[in-house]
């Protein structure tokens, strides 16, 4: 009788990891269809949406230009109410495709310094500073990896936002950060009105005001651009506020080049 070598095997059960995999590579794709139908509505917004809007304008436009005083009070009226729907309307589609555009139109992270972001956001908001006589101040502002074209806007909402929501009181804008291990926490605190926390998450979502656009013009899309923006840089983004005391905002934004920034 010759005794036969005995094998000693694992096994190995990848069950789970399997379905993990499974699970991602359906996550992935369902992004990428995702961003393919945001690119397409992007498409539509500024082509097809956009041309009938200008020809509402252009003859609304001279409609008042040629009959505003000639006709009674009503019709003077009309031809108001349209052209402010007509321009309402065509700012709802332009901040609708910004807000499209932050995934499909971003660029890779890099190191950026956000200290030129900010004073990029600064600039563009000159005329409402000067005219509000608003005080903008600032600790040091570190790099960090981001989309060099897209820090700005976080910046430029952020502070626009607390000069438009101000209260009697000359707005006072102060941005500072803390250095973290893996990212710096920004904070952008104000002296404005506030807001109710009650409403705290409601403000970060698409359209969604807190004011009639009598009180406060706006579309009420830009902190949901934010929003998504700091969430394509895998960070998080929330805020603290008291009714008539101001609010602050928080943001945070990586350190180091993260492999798994959304694109």
């Amino acid at each position: 009788y010759k005794e036969e070598p005995a094998i000693i095997g694992t096994i190995i059960d990848i069950t789970n990891r399997k379905r993990a995999e499974d699970k991602l590579t359906e996550t992935l794709e369902n992004l990428a269809r995702s961003n393919k139908e945001l690119e397409q509505f992007a498409y539509v917004a500024s082509h097809d949406l956009q041309e009938p809007l200008r020809k509402v304008r252009s003859f609304t436009e001279l409609l008042a230009k040629r009959y505003k005083g000639k006709l009674d009070e009503k019709a003077d009226k009309y031809i108001t109410h349209i052209t402010d729907g007509a321009e309402r309307m065509q700012l709802l589609i332009q901040d609708l495709l910004a807000f499209s555009r932050v995934e499909t139109r971003g660029k890779a992270p890099e190191l950026t310094e956000s200290k030129v972001a900010f004073e990029r956001a600064v600039s563009s908001l000159q005329s409402a500073i000067e005219e509000s006589g608003a005080i903008i101040t600032n600790d040091s502002l570190p790099p960090v990896y981001a989309d060099e074209s897209q820090l700005p806007q976080i910046f430029q909402n952020l502070i626009g936002n607390a000069i438009k929501f101000r209260g009697k009181k000359t707005p006072k804008v102060h941005v500072s950060t803390e250095q973290r291990e893996n990212d710096v926490l920004f904070a952008v605190k104000d002296n404005g009105i506030g807001i109710d926390l009650k409403y705290a998450d409601r403000v970060f979502q698409i359209f969604q005001r807190l004011h009639t656009k009598s009180d406060y013009p706006g579309s009420g899309i830009g902190l949901a651009i934010c929003k998504k923006i700091v969430e394509r840089h895998n960070g998080r983004m929330w805020l603290e506020s008291k009714v008539g005391k101001g609010t602050t905002f928080y943001f945070t934004i990586p350190t180091k080049s993260a492999g798994n920034v959304i694109t």
